[in-house]
């Protein structure tokens, strides 16, 4: 599907010799970056080249013909990592690097959702809420509630919302992890409920929903599962060791079908 992959030429990546990549490198990283045919565990502290690791083995497995641009996905956990990461790449192979998806979770479950949102009932061109857009709307809830916001703050309620949201727990789920005792948690939990039909209602996701839909989209329908499986051949995930609930989710999710799996931390 040209209009959801993009077009990209199969025979663009330059003739490259792939044992030149493996230059100035320790053995150790040298086996990091021609490892195929598993998963791949890298645990290397600070400025122990981890980064450089991970563009020499993406333009080696491009090298090698392993894979085409396209079908590598690398996650990082920032935008200027993530340019960093696909700017070392293109220098070392060229610009068919940029046909890669490298990008933040949050980018990656956007370009998904935007092109399948509609299996959850979204049209595509959802609302993307913003931390001071998520606020507000909870803000407005409890004075429709008649909350004191001054005892229990938007800004606290919005916090405790996005953790849960981060472990996978929906505002049932919420609810019943609370004790009946404990007012609060019932006042969030309520809140919480409130929160996310205000969004739905509004064709809006906040910036939690984007992987927490994203993964209820891929378990929803199996063809659009399949078709990322099938398209990404290879997986990288830099800083998986600060991967919360959702997030690891939907790395198992992606890496279920082949081995290709490569985590960084």
């Amino acid at each position: 599907d040209d209009a959801l992959w993009g077009n990209d030429s199969e025979n663009s990546t330059p003739a490259l010799d792939p044992d030149s990549l493996l230059e100035g490198l320790t053995d150790p990283q040298r086996r990091a970056v021609v490892q195929r045919g598993g998963p791949l565990l890298v645990v290397a502290g600070a400025g122990s080249g981890k980064t450089r690791v991970l563009t020499r083995r993406i333009a080696h497995i491009l090298a090698t013909g392993d894979a085409r641009s396209y079908e590598i996905m690398a996650i990082t956990f920032t935008n200027k990592a993530a340019d960093e990461m696909r700017r070392r790449v293109v220098d070392l192979v060229g610009d068919d690097a940029k046909n890669m998806w490298v990008s933040t979770f949050h980018s990656a479950c956007l370009r998904m959702l935007r092109g399948h949102a509609d299996v959850l009932g979204y049209q595509r061109g959802f609302t993307i809420y913003d931390a001071g857009d998520a606020e507000t709307a909870v803000e407005r809830i409890m004075k429709e509630l008649n909350l004191d916001t001054k005892r229990i703050s938007p800004r606290s309620v919005s916090a405790a919302i996005s953790a849960a949201k981060n472990e996978m727990l929906s505002a049932q789920r919420y609810a019943d992890q609370g004790s009946r005792d404990d007012p609060n948690h019932r006042r969030v939990a309520e809140i919480y409920s409130l929160y996310e039909a205000r969004l739905k209602l509004a064709n809006a996701m906040d910036f939690d929903d984007l992987l927490l839909n994203a993964v209820a989209m891929l378990r929803a329908d199996a063809s659009v599962l399949n078709s990322y499986q099938q398209r990404f051949k290879y997986l990288l995930v830099d800083e998986f060791q600060d991967t919360n609930g959702v997030q690891n989710e939907l790395v198992m999710m992606l890496a279920a079908q082949y081995r290709n799996l490569c985590v960084v931390g």
